[in-house]
C-alpha cells in the first residue's frame, strides 16, 4: 500500500507537468509508474473489501477478540476478491479508453493532428472493446460470487421475494411499490430469460435461488434458517464472549472453557448479533435492483459502441 501510494503521489506530478522538462523516456516511464501504482493501490483496496464481503485466511482469536490472518495467499487470491479487482480494473480501463476516444474524436472534428487523433481513436477503440468484452465476462464471476456468498444481495438485485427453482433473469422490469417482506413478488413490467438466473448463480439451471422473504424468513425444505434465529445465535456468541473474558480476567477455567465452548458453537452466526430487527438485512431493494441494471446496460452499451468506432 505504502509503495502504491509513493509510486501514484511521486510520479503522477512528472507525468501530467514534465513534459518537456524531462526526457520522453523518463516522462514514458513516469506514466507507466503511475499506472502501475493505481492498480497496486486498487488491488489493496479491493483485497481489503473483499475481505469484508467475505472474510477468508483469518481465524478469531477470542483472547483477543480480533480477527487475526493466518494464510496471506488465501486472503490476497479469495475469488472473491479476484473477481472484484479484476472488474474494477477493466472499468477503469474502459473509462480511461472512453476518454482518449473523446478526446481523439474532438481533434478530429476540430481538423487537428489528424494523423495522430486517428491512430489514437484506434488504439482507444481496440483497447476499450477489449477490456469491454473482459468487464462482460468479469461482471458473470461476480454475479456468481455474489450468489455463492452473499445470496441477500443476489435476490436484491433481481427483486426476488419468493426463491424459486429454474428461476429467470429479469431483463428489464418495474418493481411494484410493497414492503419489503409481504410475500409479494410482482412487477408492473417485466421481460425475464427463463432459468438463466439459476445457470449463472448457481452453473444449474434448475437450482434453487433464495429470495428475499427466505432468507429473512427462512425456507425449511431449502435448509434455510431465519434470519431471526441467526440474530438470536449471534446474541448467544457475543454474550460468551462477554464470560469467556471476565471468567480469563478471574482465573476460572472451568467457566472460560464452557464459554468458549458455547462461543465457537455460534461463532457462524456472531456478526447477526449485532442486528435488533431481521429486516436491517435487507438492503433498499429498488435502489440495487434498478443500479444493477443501469451498469449491464451500461456494459454492453460499452461493447457495441466500441465495435462500432
Amino acid at each position: 500500500g505504502i509503495m502504491a501510494f509513493f509510486l501514484e503521489s511521486t510520479f503522477i506530478a512528472v507525468m501530467f507537468f514534465g513534459w518537456g522538462k524531462v526526457s520522453k523516456k523518463f516522462h514514458l516511464l513516469s506514466t507507466w509508474l503511475v499506472a502501475f501504482g493505481s492498480n497496486l493501490s486498487a488491488l489493496w483496496i479491493l483485497v481489503a473489501n473483499s475481505w469484508m464481503q467475505f472474510p477468508t485466511g483469518t481465524s478469531f482469536n477470542p483472547e483477543t477478540a480480533r480477527n487475526e490472518m493466518v494464510a496471506f495467499w488465501d486472503v490476497l487470491f479469495s475469488p472473491v476478491a479476484v473477481n472484484k479487482f479484476l472488474h474494477t480494473i477493466s472499468s477503469g480501463y474502459v473509462v480511461a479508453a472512453a476518454f482518449m476516444v473523446g478526446i481523439s474524436a474532438w481533434y478530429i472534428m476540430k481538423g487537428r493532428h489528424l494523423v495522430f487523433a486517428r491512430r489514437s481513436i484506434l488504439i482507444a477503440s481496440i483497447f476499450g472493446l477489449t477490456t469491454s468484452v473482459f468487464l462482460a465476462l468479469t461482471g458473470d464471476g461476480s454475479a456468481y460470487q455474489v450468489a455463492q456468498r452473499q445470496p441477500m444481495k443476489l435476490a436484491a438485485m433481481e427483486g426476488l421475494y419468493e426463491g424459486e427453482k429454474g428461476a429467470g433473469l429479469v431483463a428489464f422490469g418495474v418493481l411494484k411499490p410493497g414492503d419489503k417482506l409481504d410475500g409479494e413478488n410482482d412487477y408492473l413490467v417485466k421481460m425475464e430469460i427463463p432459468k438463466l438466473l439459476s445457470f449463472m448463480g448457481y452453473r444449474n439451471a434448475d437450482a434453487f435461488v433464495p429470495g428475499v422473504k427466505d432468507l429473512t424468513l427462512g425456507n425449511e425444505s431449502e435448509g434455510l434458517i431465519s434470519a431471526q434465529e441467526k440474530i438470536y445465535m449471534g446474541k448467544i456468541a457475543i454474550s460468551a464472549l462477554k464470560d469467556f473474558s471476565e471468567a480469563k480476567k478471574n482465573n476460572n477455567v472451568e467457566k472460560r472453557d464452557s464459554a468458549l465452548k458455547v462461543f465457537n458453537a455460534n461463532y457462524k452466526y456472531f456478526g447477526y448479533g449485532y442486528l435488533n430487527d431481521v429486516e436491517s438485512i435487507v438492503p433498499n431493494i429498488p435502489l440495487t435492483f434498478y443500479s444493477f441494471r443501469i451498469m449491464v446496460v451500461l456494459g454492453f452499451f460499452f461493447i457495441v459502441l466500441f465495435a462500432l468506432i
